[in-house]
């Protein structure tokens, strides 16, 4: 990325997340999506932001955002998020060796 671009980044993640979304919001509302492609971008990005953070372990995240984990595992299956395999204790002790 340019200087420009990477100064830009740097100001946008040094915003609030309530000013963030309104910038957002203002560009969306001018681009050609549909509401319901924007919605579903938004929360396919959110939702597996969260499962990357947790290891993809579904209740964990439905503690975190308070929502059941059928309905996490049903967002999963309609906005095609795959659950990736989580790295269990054996699989990384056999990594280290």
């Amino acid at each position: 990325m340019d200087k420009k671009t990477l100064e830009l980044a740097d100001q946008f993640s040094n915003l609030t997340i309530k000013r963030q979304m309104k910038i957002l919001a203002l560009k969306s509302a001018y681009s050609r999506l549909y509401f319901r492609e924007i919605m579903e971008e938004f929360e396919k990005t959110l939702l597996t932001a969260i499962l990357e953070k947790n290891d993809y372990n579904v209740c964990r995240v439905s503690s975190v955002v308070k929502l059941h984990r059928n309905t996490i595992t049903k967002k999963m299956k309609k906005l095609n998020i795959k659950e990736k395999k989580r790295k269990t204790k054996k699989t990384q002790e056999f990594k280290r060796k």
